[in-house]
């Protein structure tokens, strides 16, 4: 598992900076941020990251994989062609031309899906996903990303929309995996986790 948290720093996917925090789109300010749009541009890298999600998901039904836009759209098709399985994403916006489609793709939403996204934070993207599947029926969910911060608020969403959720890599797991990277900003990192790690707003 170390070896994928390394690919995160080699990819300069995973940046630390303590004097000037990162705001995500929740508003919440991190002093580490993980941007895993730039693994897709690693081809070794990224297939390393598919082997993973393998791995984790090996013991699941998977009749089709949903991508939640933008982030986690092209790790659901890559994953979706390693399994076989349609896939189809959810736009991160309600499309006001057209057919005015929230879902997209020729998806049976009886089926089991497995829904991804690259990164959670508070989960506000996700869980919006998650929610218009709903809406459309879907009742077999599971649910997985790349990186995810571990906010009680993400989690607790979760639990709430009965949806199992796990993450391939974790900030836990990468504090404890890479601690030579990190430094002596590993203790600021984690007291703001303590005191910051609830989350606010949607991602």
């Amino acid at each position: 598992m170390k070896e994928l948290y390394d690919i995160l720093f080699e990819t300069k996917s995973i940046q630390i900076d303590t004097n000037n925090p990162f705001t995500f789109a929740s508003g919440i300010k991190s002093p580490i941020y993980c941007d895993t749009r730039r693994l897709i541009s690693y081809p070794k890298e990224r297939k390393m990251i598919l082997s993973g999600f393998l791995e984790k998901t090996s013991k699941l039904k998977i009749d089709c994989v949903i991508g939640v836009a933008t982030g986690g759209v092209s790790w659901g098709a890559w994953l979706s062609d390693w399994l076989d399985v349609p896939f189809g994403y959810v736009r991160s916006s309600n499309k006001d031309y057209g057919k005015k489609q929230s879902i997209e793709g020729d998806i049976d939403v009886s089926k089991n899906i497995l829904v991804i996204e690259d990164v959670v934070s508070t989960g506000g993207s996700i869980g919006r996903a998650i929610n218009l599947l709903k809406q459309s029926s879907a009742s077999s969910l599971n649910a997985f990303s790349i990186f995810s911060y571990q906010f009680s608020e993400s989690l607790e969403m979760f639990q709430k929309l009965n949806v199992p959720f796990e993450s391939l890599l974790t900030l836990e797991g990468l504090l404890e995996h890479s601690s030579d990277k990190i430094g002596d900003n590993k203790s600021e990192i984690q007291l703001w986790k303590k005191n910051h790690g609830s989350g606010e707003g949607n991602d």
